[in-house]
């Protein structure tokens, strides 16, 4: 292979290589982006939940039961939502009220009423007047169980930010986002190939009409000197 190939095909490479890192950055970043979009809008939820909870605070004591009302009738519409090509026909949206002490009032999937989620980081940190969330798999090790929390205090008094009386958490599977995740991947990845594949013809074009002429008056040129 001629020294002039050799630099073309090493050009290539690098072509190649920089499109791969390229993807391999975008595709690895894209779950870390929609968490943080799920989770802003999280946050939003359980304020506004909360909210409504603090209107059937009395005495300090948290009412959950137009809450779970709402949820009840919330889980049992009917849904045909077109979104982005996929149809939502749910609502995946989980709900769970804790007293001061940690102790779950309501919790939407009926699994929780009574335990103690005192130990749970959102409910910890939100008790103490912190930001508190975590993401925690329903099946231990499983990855694709995993759900996030993101948890709003609620206050015996809305105009009194330090008197918490407990904590509304609100959750999201990451299953119901991970089928964006994957179409969004699988898009970038065919972009990606498709544009180096694009790229490497047309440089492969190029190299036949342009390079190779010149390869051929210099090796007439050499014929011609006896070289």
């Amino acid at each position: 292979m001629s020294r002039r190939n050799r630099i073309f095909v090493g050009v290539l490479l690098v072509y190649v290589a920089g499109i791969a890192f390229l993807l391999y950055r975008i595709v690895l970043d894209l779950d870390p982006r929609y968490r943080e979009a799920t989770e802003e809008a999280l946050v939003e939820t359980s304020q506004v939940l909360a909210a409504l909870v603090e209107r059937d605070v009395h005495d300090g004591v948290i009412d959950p039961g137009a809450l779970a009302d709402t949820m009840k009738t919330a889980y049992a519409r009917e849904i045909d939502a077109q979104v982005f090509g996929f149809v939502k026909t749910r609502v995946e949206l989980r709900v769970y009220v804790v007293d001061r002490d940690g102790r779950v009032l309501y919790d939407s999937t009926g699994r929780a009423t009574g335990q103690d989620y005192s130990h749970w980081r959102d409910v910890v940190l939100t008790l103490a007047g912190f930001y508190g969330a975590r993401t925690t798999p329903d099946v231990p090790g499983d990855s694709r169980t995993a759900v996030m929390y993101v948890a709003a205090p609620i206050h015996r008094d809305a105009d009194a930010e330090a008197s918490i009386v407990g904590v509304l958490a609100v959750g999201k599977p990451t299953q119901s986002f991970g089928q964006f995740v994957e179409a969004a991947r699988n898009k970038i990845v065919l972009v990606g190939i498709g544009s180096a594949f694009a790229v490497l013809l047309f440089a492969f074009i190029v190299a036949l009409w342009l390079v190779r002429p010149f390869g051929l008056v210099g090796d007439a040129a050499r014929a011609m000197s006896g070289g």
